[in-house]
């Protein structure tokens, strides 16, 4: 579909998020015009659909990693992935300005300096600062400080609550039932004020470690967008950010009970359920490295490109975009998030791995990866 000159600034603003009411009809109605008359041809759409395929079918196969040494005592391993091609980025990226930024100006790109987000039921937020602080009183919170959101059991009024926590930055909170929970960057956690009934249940949107105090008379339930995870009294870690692909939880100590459906699946220490769209496995590993994060720590395990920069986003003030090549690269190891990021990227290219750090003329910054 050829893209007449006059559409291709307001294409470019709209896929920048800059577009008017005008220009946003003007695109619509080209668009609704465009589907109707000029619809690619049962050739073209059957040789997309053998093309989507042999990369789905290429990037199932896993062959056993290659290790690589470096210099910050990493160890990077190589085998086969696929990389995301997304709707009309091609366009987007031959049509947006962007410009390089020096290794220099990289290093000095830190991390998220946002607020942790406290949410009610009725709509209404506080802000925790960096210190722990709230602006105002909490239902059942016990203490604010150093960070940590403590909570009792003698809350005068259940609400739930979500706590939010932003991209480069951890928190602590204890839940009323005593219940300790670690939050990664870019996490959201719902609970109740006070935990009543049979159960005790959250809900989780990221990664999170739990130490959840016993009690078989109310066993703790934590719920993901596709499954949940039953115990009673243990130590493990959830990782289910919405735009992953797969669920990981990682036991520690005691026992889980994992579900998705109908399927389920007990854990033992040093044992990880895998989900991946319809399909729980498990597998035996070592938890320790799951919960490095915890301590100042990015951790891969023979993660794609995708993966990787993703935690980088989560950390940094970055967006992440793969061109439409196929990334051949998987990586395992650790990097301390003390070292800037001109720094973690350096590693990271030293395993082979090639991208470029651009900015658009609004300073949004963004990793182009490539082949």
């Amino acid at each position: 579909m050829k893209v007449p000159n006059t559409l291709q600034k307001l294409i470019k603003n709209y896929l920048l998020g800059f577009e008017n009411k005008a220009e946003y009809d003007t695109l619509k109605k080209w668009f609704e015009e465009a589907e109707a008359n000029d619809m690619p041809s049962d050739n073209d759409i059957q040789a997309s659909q053998q093309h989507v395929l042999k990369r789905l079918n290429h990037s199932m196969t896993f062959p056993e990693p290659k290790s690589i040494g470096y210099r910050y005592g990493i160890h990077i391993a190589a085998s086969i992935t696929i990389a995301f091609g997304f709707a009309m980025g091609y366009f987007y990226y031959q049509h947006a300005v962007f410009d390089k930024i020096a290794p220099a100006q990289v290093a000095m790109i830190h991390p998220v300096q946002e607020n942790v987000r406290l949410t009610f039921e009725d709509g209404a937020v506080v802000i925790l600062n960096n210190q722990g602080k709230a602006t105002q009183a909490i239902e059942g919170v016990q203490e604010i400080k150093n960070g940590e959101l403590v909570y009792n059991d003698n809350a005068n009024h259940i609400v739930q609550n979500t706590l939010s926590t932003p991209r480069g930055q951890l928190f602590k909170i204890v839940l009323p039932d005593g219940t300790k929970v670690w939050m990664n960057a870019n996490s959201s956690l719902s609970y109740p004020s006070k935990f009543i009934g049979p159960e005790r249940l959250v809900e989780l949107h990221g990664e999170a470690y739990f130490e959840v105090s016993k009690n078989p008379e109310q066993p703790f339930i934590v719920k993901t967008t596709d499954q949940q995870v039953r115990v009673l009294g243990t130590h493990f870690n959830i990782n289910a950010y919405d735009n992953d692909l797969k669920t990981q939880t990682t036991l520690v100590e005691g026992k889980v009970e994992v579900q998705h459906q109908q399927q389920k699946m007990l854990l033992t220490p040093n044992q990880q359920a895998n989900l991946k769209g319809t399909a729980l496995s498990k597998k035996n590993v070592d938890a320790a490295e799951y919960i490095n994060w915890r301590e100042g720590y990015f951790t891969f395990h023979n993660a794609t490109a995708n993966e990787i920069m993703q935690q980088l986003a989560r950390w940094y003030d970055l967006n992440v975009r793969l061109d439409d090549s196929e990334i051949n690269e998987r990586f395992s190891g650790k990097i301390n998030k003390e070292m800037n990021l001109q720094e973690i990227l350096t590693v990271l290219q030293s395993a082979g791995l090639n991208f470029d750090i651009v900015q658009n003329k609004n300073q949004q910054k963004t990793i182009l990866l490539k082949n």
